[in-house]
């Protein structure tokens, strides 16, 4: 293997763990976490070839405790070259800011958590940065797989369709992320056969060609979605003319965006919200409306934490947080 490391100044309210577990993308290719090694993993590539990243958190030699510097390192099959060049490691690098939401300024949304009692534990354990795919059309593909079907058979789908991309020889399974035109090579049979995505495969393919010939510009909505003049509902739109992307899944996408106006409502918020609001009583959608109006520009990301609260690996961090040893 050759061998590069660098860097990365993190925010000073940010947890590794927290940010990788706060969303389940961590359990799907090319993205894996290593609680042994306390270490995220990601397949990125440049063309076609792929590069496995390692990023961990850096701690003092002497007091055990966390840097502000996140150690990365980058490993790719010797075959494929000598060198691993600056232009790799800055685009790696970049993409990494990216994954695990390191320029985005949540001091005013930390100063709100601090004020509420459920949820001062937010900034304390360094968690309210959701993980993504760097590439919006990942984060798609991967959103139309988890649509209508439970977590379990969409990780297994997502997994399938990961298999499409250039892999590392020197670690078998560790591929890089499919291109679109590469999904489309596969073709429905792929989607339907191996993938066993469904009806979805017609949703995947249609959207795959829209990115292929230039109509949807992912890229371009990002930028739009950066300026603040621009309204949420104008970017949910675009996402909603996708084929297979309801209103849920649009405001879920727009959330990547660090837009977080708006709630993705579905099945699992609804049963979320019944229990741990409405005395087991389902809600209706104005009254889960209601219950996060509060949190202004903020409900979107709250009403995802307070569930992600009760996940077993927020749990865990809660746990080591509270432990004698942090205290």
């Amino acid at each position: 293997m050759i061998t590069r490391t660098t860097t990365l100044k993190d925010p000073p309210t940010f947890s590794l763990k927290a940010t990788v577990l706060s969303h389940g993308w961590h359990e799907c290719a090319p993205m894996n976490w290593s609680e042994g090694g306390r270490c995220f993993q990601i397949i990125e590539r440049q063309g076609d070839r792929p590069y496995r990243v390692s990023v961990v958190e850096s701690r003092s030699a002497r007091s055990g405790r966390k840097s502000s510097r996140l150690l990365v390192s980058v490993d790719t099959d010797r075959h494929a070259g000598s060198v691993i060049s600056d232009d790799v490691m800055n685009g790696i690098a970049k993409r990494l800011r990216v994954t695990l939401g390191l320029d985005r300024d949540l001091e005013p949304f930390y100063a709100m958590c601090r004020r509420n009692p459920h949820l001062k534990v937010i900034p304390r354990i360094g968690a309210g940065r959701l993980i993504r795919s760097a590439s919006m059309t990942e984060n798609v593909v991967k959103t139309l797989c988890s649509t209508n079907v439970n977590w379990t058979q969409a990780v297994k789908m997502i997994n399938r369709l990961g298999q499409l991309g250039p892999n590392l020889h020197d670690f078998r399974g560790f591929n890089a992320w499919p291109t679109p035109r590469e999904i489309l090579r596969a073709g429905q049979p792929y989607l339907k056969e191996v993938c066993r995505v469904g009806y979805r495969s017609d949703s995947i393919l249609e959207f795959c060609e829209r990115v292929c010939e230039g109509e949807l510009d992912l890229v371009a909505l990002e930028a739009r979605a950066s300026d603040p003049e621009v309204p949420s509902e104008e970017i949910a739109s675009a996402f909603r003319d996708i084929r297979g992307i309801g209103p849920a899944s649009a405001n879920y996408l727009v959330g990547f965006l660090g837009r977080h106006d708006r709630l993705a409502v579905d099945s699992a918020t609804y049963a979320f919200v019944a229990k741990f609001h409405t005395n087991g009583r389902k809600p209706t959608l104005k009254k889960i409306e209601r219950i996060y109006a509060p949190f202004g520009p903020w409900k979107g990301l709250v009403c995802w934490l307070e569930n992600w609260l009760t996940w077993d690996s927020a749990k865990g961090i809660l746990a080591e947080y509270r432990s004698p040893r942090n205290a």
